[in-house]
């Protein structure tokens, strides 16, 4: 009986550990919508650091549900990040690659920015699709500096 209540508490104790394991990896992507839905975001991302880095007075502008590519049915004009992806430097159209362009039709893009304080803002990117009649989102987010913190002295860190 103690040897069994031992093994309990002992459980019991190691409960945090797994659970701290478990919010350290990574989520897993369920199916390949998803898994390019995470692509998507990130390219969005990681376009967002870049334009800071060549100008660092770039903020991105807050932007409502956008499509990745350029299609006849819709209406409104493609995510500002996906314009020029395509090898002509415009955005992907069913003549360009019908195979890619069939692959990324379903996603939409939307960008929400918030100040945090002075000196840092957050980017948050969702990516939207289809899935089974519901609408799923993906979403990946960054914290980024305001300001040029590339003019520091050699002695401050």
């Amino acid at each position: 009986m103690e040897l069994l209540l031992a093994l309990a508490v002992l459980s019991a104790a190691m409960y945090p550990i797994v659970f701290i394991f478990r919010i350290g990896s990574p989520p897993r992507q369920s199916n390949q919508q998803e898994y390019m839905a995470t692509l998507l975001a990130h390219h969005v991302v990681e376009t967002i650091v870049a334009k800071r880095a060549q100008d660092p007075s770039y903020l991105p502008a807050m932007s409502y549900s956008e499509p990745v590519v350029q299609s006849a049915e819709h209406v409104e004009p493609v995510s500002q990040y996906f314009r020029t992806i395509s090898p002509s430097g415009e955005s992907i159209t069913e003549n360009d690659d019908s195979q890619l362009f069939w692959s990324l039709k379903p996603y939409k893009c939307q960008i929400d920015t918030y100040y945090l304080d002075e000196s840092l803002f957050k980017a948050i990117v969702y990516i939207t699709y289809q899935k089974e009649g519901r609408t799923m989102k993906v979403f990946f987010e960054r914290l980024l500096p305001q300001k040029n913190f590339q003019t520091r002295t050699e002695g401050e860190e």
